[in-house]
């Protein structure tokens, strides 16, 4: 009988072992920043090490996520980067770091003013095709939408409900990173788009609250 048990608990372990439980809160993560200036501008508008991707990681160890796997961000920021771009850029990203989740946050370079059309032709289909290439990859997908506020409330609303579109039709996971952020000079520059040092925090713990679930 005792043999028995031990057989069945066994076979648990192989079936379990087979459908990927029980795993994935030890194997290793990397997770990828993809997105434009606002991800990583290189030091343009933000001081680099007050750089919210640089403050995650440091909250990731802060938090004792890594104790039990290794876990590794990487900024794939390009300043002035558009979605298409971005879409033709994505599959070296993919093939080089093969990352096990994806944050995907273009779309700023897209928009021209009062074009809150452009969000539905050109935006929300490169963030979709975006997603199904990550996912293909093996990827977690995380819209991170940066809300577009510099260009009023008809382009800004449009935008986030592409984004959310795109979310829910690629069944993927969506973040507000400017959630939280008052819109004023001392988190925003001049231009209404780029975020300052003050910011920075904020949209760290924004991208946090949709991550960490993740990587527990």
């Amino acid at each position: 009988m005792k043999k028995l048990s031990t057989l069945l608990v066994s076979l648990s372990m192989l079936l379990l072992s087979a459908c990927g439980g029980g795993s994935d809160s030890s194997k290793a993560a990397v997770v990828v920043m993809f997105g434009d200036s606002l991800t990583n501008d290189r030091g343009q508008w933000v001081t680099p090490d007050q750089l919210w991707v640089e403050k995650l990681k440091a909250q990731v160890e802060a938090d004792g996520l890594t104790a039990k796997r290794s876990i590794t961000i990487v900024n794939e920021g390009l300043g002035g980067e558009d979605s298409q771009a971005a879409l033709n850029r994505l599959p070296d990203v993919l093939a080089t770091h093969k990352p096990t989740h994806i944050f995907l946050m273009h779309g700023t370079n897209d928009i021209p003013p009062f074009c809150p059309e452009c969000t539905e032709v050109i935006t929300r289909p490169y963030l979709e095709a975006m997603a199904k290439l990550a996912q293909d990859a093996g990827a977690k997908v995380i819209f991170g939408e940066f809300t577009l506020k510099a260009y009023g409330g008809e382009t800004a609303q449009a935008y986030s409900a592409a984004y959310q579109k795109a979310a829910a039709n690629t069944k993927s996971t969506y973040v507000n990173m400017s959630n939280g952020i008052p819109y004023d000079g001392n988190y925003y520059h001049f231009d209404g788009t780029h975020f300052t040092d003050a910011a920075q925090v904020l949209i760290k713990n924004n991208a946090a609250s949709a991550l960490f679930p993740m990587l527990q």
